[in-house]
């Protein structure tokens, strides 16, 4: 008797054994204390984010890739679509089941009642095993796989799209750092104006006017600056947002350059996206999902076959009474409305679908690939036609300056030479940094491995 029900007793022993983890890991996520990256959003410090130390793009990088929110989101979904492999493949695994129960009631029958009461106990265990239901099992299967594949490359799709913001991100704050740069010299070249305009008015070479119109040039300069810092401060904050902080940290930014891209031929960019996007994986795997969803419709046409076992233990006393049953059974649906055969149907859109929804990203993708092209190439025309204006207004703005000090030029024109080279190199800034911007995109289009290494060249951090 003692074994008996120690036997009975043991069962959820077990089960709560075997669950034990399970439970103890989900405490563990509900608590505070067990938060990963990108749960809470992670200080400068715990970025690694160390004072004024200057950082390349790649190690930006890796810090988005291990605390922005969006990538432990993805992560996730890969860990549930590989959980729910394993509870689809679970059908194929013998089903066991365990009850147990004691009652007591009184055994009063016709005009002999009594309040006495006897106690009697039952127990019993089941088993049911699938052993063919014509494909239909393994088509869950092969969409339970194509689902966690399809997680596997959005979570490749998401580190992809988190590199581009912080490439485009640390772009805009070299282009804006570079741009503040040239306001200041601006700024500092008009003041050099207005302080020569001043001294050659007090000695009487020039007119009053001339340094009126220096002192308006300054302070329209001086404006510049303000503006052109607060697009600096804005920038370095949107790179801060693309690695998952939520502060203002000091550090600096090394001058890091895209690997240069020699190949720029739409054709091969789109055999390269076909095999690398992770987008068009993600609807290959959709696509296929679907197909084996088709297969799971028809199977469901045909009966499926188990055998089920079970053992029971009843009685009042121990020892008690044992049964033992087994059954193989077959189940058929005869007639649902013609629900089946509707659903075979909508699976075969929803196949269709997948594929027209594969082709239509194909075709944005070749789009996006020919604008991703034509800019990158633009920008490096420009860049070079830029680069080439800036020094012949250089060379002209000597020239003028020469002139007015010795009173050939005037301030007007002084201005204008000014003018023409602030707009040059600030031109020649703008072709430089889209050139990058395009080149990160067309990377992000061919589904290039994160992590590429960056060009540093020799120019000064901001």
């Amino acid at each position: 008797m003692t074994l008996t029900r120690f036997r009975y007793a043991a069962i959820p022993l077990l089960l709560t054994l075997c669950g034990c983890q399970a439970v103890k890991d989900a405490r563990d996520a509900q608590s505070a204390s067990d938060r990963l990256p990108g749960e809470t959003t992670i200080t400068a410090a715990q970025a690694g984010l160390l004072g004024p130390q200057a950082y390349a793009l790649t190690n930006l990088e890796q810090i988005a890739l291990s605390a922005h929110p969006s990538v432990l989101q993805a992560r996730q979904s890969v860990e549930s679509a590989r959980l729910q492999c394993r509870i689809t493949h679970a059908g194929r695994l013998p089903q066991v089941s365990a009850s147990g129960g004691y009652n007591r009631s009184t055994q009063n029958s016709g005009r002999n009642t009594s309040t006495a009461m006897s106690g009697s106990w039952s127990g019993s265990i089941g088993l049911d095993l699938l052993l063919y239901d014509f494909g239909r099992l393994e088509a869950q299967e092969r969409q339970a796989l194509e689902t966690l594949v399809s997680a596997e490359e959005q979570l490749r799709a998401t580190e992809l799209d988190v590199v581009y913001d912080v490439r485009s991100a640390f772009f805009e704050l070299h282009r804006s750092a570079e741009l503040y740069r040239v306001a200041l010299e601006t700024e500092k070249q008009y003041g050099e104006h207005l302080e020569e305009a001043r001294v050659m008015v007090e000695i009487g070479t020039r007119r009053r006017y001339d340094a009126t119109k220096a002192e308006v040039d300054w302070g329209n300069a001086a404006l510049d600056v303000i503006t052109v810092s607060n697009a600096l401060v804005s920038a370095r904050a949107q790179l801060n947002r693309t690695l998952g902080l939520a502060e203002y940290p000091s550090y600096a930014v090394l001058p890091d350059l895209m690997p240069p891209r020699t190949d720029l031929s739409v054709s091969n960019l789109m055999e390269q996206a076909r095999q690398n996007d992770p987008s068009l994986a993600v609807l290959h795997a959709k696509a296929r999902a679907a197909s084996a969803y088709v297969d799971q419709t028809i199977a469901d046409l045909y009966p499926s076959l188990s055998l089920g076992a079970d053992l029971s233990e009843s009685g009042r006393d121990f020892p008690m009474t044992w049964n033992f049953s087994w059954a193989l059974r077959a189940t058929q649906n005869l007639f649902d409305g013609h629900k089946k055969t509707d659903r075979i149907r909508a699976a075969v859109t929803d196949l269709r679908s997948a594929r027209a929804r594969v082709a239509d990203a194909e075709q944005e993708l070749f789009l996006n690939l020919v604008n991703a092209v034509a800019q990158f190439k633009s920008a490096r025309k420009r860049r070079e036609i830029a680069e080439l204006v800036e020094r012949q207004a250089a060379e002209n703005r000597d020239i003028v300056n020469e002139q007015y000090r010795v009173g050939v030029s005037s301030a007007i024109e002084r201005t204008d030479a000014q003018v023409a080279v602030t707009q040059a190199q600030a031109d020649a800034v703008r072709a430089r940094y889209d050139e990058q911007a395009a080149e990160a995109r067309l990377a992000r289009l061919t589904g290039a491995p994160v992590g590429a290494e960056a060009t540093p060249p020799p120019a000064a951090a901001p």
